[in-house]
This record gives structure tokens, C-alpha cells and sequence, in this order.
């Protein structure tokens, strides 16, 4: 059934629309011009003693060729039938009864008709034109939409193994760390490492320990293969004088690059002790925006903490405010420079009955979390928890974490101990100066903000 109505249907296109060929459409207004002349003949308007008004059949062949072919085909239309039929009669010689009026008239019916079209396939063409746009911009939006979905879901399975976060990657070096009192970078190299690649995108890296401001020529883990170490490298020799991270992304525009390395990146601890240094030939440039370089300087920051005996077990003491402070200066200068933000949590003890409580948080410690034991100005027992890179909303997570740990233990008189914050270093600068001051523990740092912090 449908076999039979696409013939039909074409052949009614084919009625109402006309040909496309030039050559065709042609033949076909010669052919309807000779038609119209040969009604228009046998028609009675040509009778010299005719009274009847009948229908002007001949009208039809030039407004159907005026309507399908436009002005062009229509007014020739007319003009043939108009001009054969005048010579006819004058070869009869009934030129003196040729109807004038009926001949212009069909002229002007067929230049009418025939505006009409090109007037109304002017508007259509517009619109198909812009259909043709449109469609054209669709596939390319489908396209594009397409290759975003392919390209968002390859990287969900290239994330999906990576770490959950920057602070859970660092929690998890610190507890390496802890479980290892002597040759910690044999153990941290390797993860280390791994985590650079993934914000850095570093292929070929190695890294080495620094005694005395000289490099150990011994590598202690490696990306990648092929890696060397050039002592006499420019940008290695300009990290160890600088001790900041250096790269061809930091260089200045009219800096040429000759260094055989793509990455030179510190390991300087809060004590500002250069612990060892990762420098890496090969790295995925595309990666390595300003963001991902600043990044990469605080994550090694953090690791060449764990390096250091000193500092692997921020547990503080009373009298160790000033290490503390230089943990403090080095979350603010993170804040400020690389927009990682810290907070602050103070448990007070009001009533001074609960100092073990305040010594039992200790053993929640998070990996990367600097806790001080102090005291207030007026002797109440206190402790003060750092939170590096951590936000607001998740420190509250914290605290509400603290109280079900205290709750545990004091049960009814968990309002004797105060708890104040979270205090953020972005917003709450002012607040977390006066309370070091109440500790015995102000820092002009954190009122001069000095960029020689780290």
C-alpha cells in the first residue's frame, strides 16, 4: 500500500510544484502556451457576432505556469499565447476582431500571479535557510554534547581510583609517616610521587633527599624511565638558591627555558629546612596551570613536614607555642597564596575539671591536624586545633564530631568546656590574633603578612 502512494504522490508533487530542470520547466510553458492558443481559438470570445459571456478558459495555462515557474516563465507564458494568437487571425484575416482587452488582461493576470511566487518562494527559501542553520547547529550541539559525555565519562573512570581529596591524600602520607621513625622518604617517595602525577600529571620524576643544603645524589623513587640528575641544571641551581618551585609555566615571557627539566619543586619544611627536592624531565604542560603549580608547592610543603623528626607528630606542648605559630603562618600563607583555607577549633576547659578530656582528643587526631596543649591568661587548661586545608563546613563536621567523642566522657557536663569556632583564616583573621594573644602566643606574622613565611 505504501509501495503505491509514493508514486502518487510524487506525481502530485510533481503537478503542483513543477520540474527543476530548467530545460523541462521550458518546454512545459512552450507546451501550455500553444494549449492556451489552441483553446483560446476554439473558444467563442473570438466570434465577431458572439453576445454570450462565458468563462475565459484560456486564462488557466499562463497563471499555472505563473504560479508554479514564477514571473519570468508566467509573463512569457502570456506573451506567447497573446502574440501566436494575433498572428493567427492576422493570417486568417481576422486581425480587426483580435480582443485587445482580454490579451492585456491575461498579461497582467500572469505578471501577477507570477510575483505572487517569487515573492512567496522568497519567504520560503528564507526559512529553509534557516531550517538548514538550525539543524546544522543541532547536530553540531549533539555532536559536541556527545564527545562531552564520552570525555566526562572517561574522566570519572580515571578519577574513580584516584583520592577522594587533597587533605585525605596528605592524611594518608601522615600515617605512612607514623609508622615509620627512620628512612621515612624510602616509604613516602613512591605515594608521593603518585600524588604529584595526579594534580601535576608528572611521567618521568625523581626524588632525593637534600643534607646541609646539598643534594643526595642517590634517587629514592622515580616516575616514569629515563630519569637523570644534572646538578649543574640552571633551574635546579635556582630552586636550591630560592627554595621556591620553579617550572617553564612561572618563568617570566622573555625568560628562555634551557633547563632539561619541566618541574623543580622544594621539599621545605614549617622549620623552613630544604628535606629534599622532586624534580621531574617530563610533565603533562596542559596540567600545569598556575593553580595546579601552587598546589603542588603546598602539597610538598605538607610532605617535607613528614620528612623532618621534629615535626612528624604535631602534638604540641604549652611551651612549643612558637612552632605552633609557624604551623599557623604557614596555613595563612597557603590561604593567601595559593587560596587554600585553614580554620581553627578552641577547646577550653571553663571550670578546670576536665583537663584529661581535653588530652583524650588528642588521640582523634586526624592525619594532618597540629594540635597544641596551652593555657589561657587565667590558667584554664585549653586546646587549640589547626585544621590544614580545611573549610568551614567541614570543620563543623568536626566539632560536631568532638562533642559526641566528649560526651562520651563527661556526659552532662559537656557545657564545661567551650568550644569556639570554627574560626576560618580568610574570614576570621582578627578573632584567631587575639585569641593567640589570650594564649601567650601573638604573632606580628599574622598581622604583617610577610610573603619570606616559607
Amino acid at each position: 500500500m505504501n509501495e503505491q502512494r509514493l508514486p502518487m504522490n510524487t506525481l502530485w508533487n510533481r503537478f503542483i510544484i513543477g520540474f527543476r530542470q530548467d530545460g523541462f520547466a521550458w518546454l512545459e510553458t512552450i507546451v501550455v502556451s500553444v494549449l492556451s492558443i489552441y483553446v483560446w481559438t476554439q473558444s467563442d470570445s473570438l466570434a465577431a457576432t458572439s453576445t454570450e459571456h462565458n468563462f475565459f478558459w484560456p486564462l488557466f495555462g499562463p497563471l499555472l505556469i505563473a504560479l508554479r515557474y514564477g514571473f519570468a516563465k508566467g509573463f512569457i507564458c502570456a506573451l506567447l499565447t497573446t502574440a501566436g494568437l494575433a498572428s493567427i487571425m492576422n493570417a486568417t484575416g481576422l486581425l480587426e476582431y483580435y480582443p485587445i482587452s482580454l490579451a492585456i488582461g491575461l498579461i497582467l493576470m500572469a505578471m501577477i500571479a507570477g510575483e505572487f511566487h517569487d515573492y512567496w518562494h522568497a519567504i520560503n527559501q528564507k526559512h529553509i535557510l534557516d531550517h538548514t542553520y538550525m539543524t546544522q547547529k543541532l547536530d553540531s550541539f549533539t555532536q559536541n554534547y556527545h564527545l562531552l559525555k564520552v570525555s566526562h565519562d572517561q574522566l570519572e573512570q580515571r578519577t574513580a581510583g584516584q583520592t577522594v581529596s587533597l587533605r585525605a591524600s596528605i592524611s594518608a602520607l601522615h600515617k605512612i609517616a607514623s609508622k615509620h621513625s627512620s628512612h621515612r622518604l624510602e616509604h613516602l617517595g613512591h605515594p608521593f610521587l603518585n600524588l604529584l602525577a595526579e594534580i601535576g600529571g608528572l611521567e618521568v620524576a625523581g626524588i632525593y633527599r637534600v643534607h646541609d643544603g646539598e643534594i643526595d645524589q642517590q634517587v629514592h623513587a622515580t616516575l616514569g624511565d629515563h630519569h637523570r640528575l644534572v646538578l649543574s641544571d640552571p633551574m635546579l641551581l635556582d630552586m636550591l638558591a630560592t627554595r621556591k618551585l620553579l617550572s617553564p609555566a612561572k618563568l617570566d615571557e622573555n625568560a628562555t627555558h634551557k633547563s632539561r627539566y619541566q618541574l623543580c619543586i622544594p621539599l621545605l619544611d614549617t622549620h623552613k629546612t630544604l628535606q629534599g627536592v622532586v624534580i621531574a624531565e617530563s610533565a603533562k604542560f596542559f596540567m600545569l596551570t598556575p593553580a595546579n603549580v601552587a598546589l603542588l608547592s603546598l602539597v610538598s610543603n605538607h610532605a617535607a613536614d613528614l620528612l623532618s623528626d621534629a615535626i612528624v607528630t604535631p602534638i604540641l606542648q604549652a611551651h612549643q607555642s612558637t612552632l605552633f605559630l609557624s604551623y599557623l603562618d604557614r596555613a595563612d600563607y597557603n590561604k593567601r597564596h595559593y587560596g587554600a583555607d585553614s580554620t581553627l577549633v578552641v577547646c577550653i576547659d571553663a571550670n578546670g575539671d576536665h583537663k584529661k578530656s581535653l588530652d583524650s582528643i588528642v588521640n582523634y587526631r586526624r592525619g594532618a591536624d597540629v594540635y597544641w596543649s596551652c593555657r589561657t591568661k587565667h590558667g584554664r587548661n585549653a586546646l587549640v586545633v589547626l585544621l590544614p586545608l580545611t573549610t568551614i563546613y567541614d570543620a563543623q563536621q568536626y566539632i560536631k564530631r568532638l562533642k559526641e567523642l566528649l560526651s562520651l566522657t563527661i556526659s552532662s557536663d559537656i557545657n564545661d568546656i567551650d568550644i569556639l569556632g570554627p574560626l576560618s583564616l580568610e574570614q576570621d583573621i582578627k578573632q584567631i590574633k587575639t585569641l593567640m594573644n589570650e594564649f601567650g602566643a601573638y604573632d606580628e606574622n599574622l598581622a604583617v603578612h610577610s610573603d619570606d613565611l616559607i
